[in-house]
């Protein structure tokens, strides 16, 4: 449905499979009269659809449809993606009691181009979208749900569709990063090349931690607050870069930017919920000086994808000159 056009295939490929999922939605003797698609608002790479469904009860409820046959930015390793988010909805959340969007079921026709993840619809509002003050319950909710994985790493670790955040994958992320820089900044790759060499010490802080669910990439404009039916519950989003490893990685995503005195009541909300569940947190003020350790690998993280992402010299001086600055204050305080 490239470009956001909704066929009269598609139409009766979804109504197909809705009628298989019903009996997961509602009773098998619900009936559907009518299906009627809009594109949703906030989408960003991926078409996203809310589908009403009209029953001949005269009754309506609506999916949150995600199509991942077209993505107006470029993926990497889209198949392995959609797969991921699938298991993570399909396998992780269903009976987690976090207040995420529940699975109802996909529709993947390859030789139609469809490849649709089916989940309610929540009405909520990105956190991203509001005021920093409003922030609180999505740290918060982060924090329960790095807190109740935790108890489940056994699990996780058997999950080979997570993205496995070992010190391997922090280090391959440094070195890749090297290589793209090279290619598209020549004259930068000493100044990224000294920051590699010190970063030794800093993957071995960042896997210090006890390792849990990640969500992978965790902006605040993939956490839903102000849920219209339910105020309390907030709904984190987009699980396509789920991995398992030390949860301040999310936190470091979430709280990019933010810096005392704002982040300090942001973390207050999120370890207050980790917590609860006994995971082990440093003192706050370590926690900070962590957070800017994964803060320096999610400029890796861009660096490492920075030839497929199509970056130009100038955002990529700009990733390396963020690369130096954190470098310089974590690497002070290695401990």
């Amino acid at each position: 449905m490239g470009a956001g056009m909704v066929t009269r295939t598609d139409d009766d490929t979804l109504r197909e499979g809705l009628e298989r999922m019903i009996p997961t939605i509602l009773d098998k003797s619900s009936v559907i009269a009518d299906i009627r698609w809009s594109r949703f608002k906030f989408s960003t790479s991926y078409d996203t659809y809310i589908v009403t469904v009209q029953l001949a009860t005269g009754n309506e409820f609506k999916v949150f449809l995600k199509d991942f046959g077209f993505s107006v930015r470029p993926k990497d390793s889209p198949k392995q993606r959609r797969e991921r988010e699938l298991r993570v909805y399909q396998d992780l959340l269903t009976e987690a009691g976090l207040g995420t969007a529940r699975y109802y079921g996909s529709v993947l026709d390859e030789s139609q181009g469809q490849r649709w993840l089916a989940l309610e619809f929540v009405d909520g509002t990105p956190a991203g979208y509001c005021e920093i003050e409003h922030w609180a319950p999505a740290a918060g909710a982060l924090g329960r749900m790095h807190g109740y994985f935790a108890r489940h790493a056994n699990r996780l670790r058997a999950c080979d569709y997570l993205i496995h955040h070992t010190a391997d994958f922090f280090s391959s992320k440094a070195e890749l990063a090297l290589r793209n820089v090279s290619q598209i900044s020549p004259h930068l790759v000493d100044r990224l090349a000294n920051i590699v060499g010190h970063y030794a010490p800093i993957v071995a802080v960042m896997t210090s931690q006890p390792p849990t669910l990640l969500h992978g990439g965790c902006r605040p404009t993939n956490i839903l607050i102000k849920v219209a039916s339910d105020p309390s519950r907030v709904c984190i989003i987009d699980w396509e870069e789920a991995g398992f490893g030390p949860p301040l990685y999310d936190v470091a995503y979430l709280l990019d930017g933010i810096e005392a005195p704002i982040l300090d009541p942001l973390l207050d909300a999120y370890r207050q919920e980790a917590l609860a569940y006994d995971l082990p947190l440093p003192p706050k003020e370590k926690m900070k000086y962590m957070v800017d350790c994964f803060r320096l690998q999610m400029v890796m993280n861009s660096l490492s994808e920075a030839v497929v992402k199509g970056y130009k010299e100038k955002g990529v001086a700009k990733l390396v000159d963020m690369g130096d600055r954190l470098s310089r204050i974590v690497s002070g305080q290695v401990q």
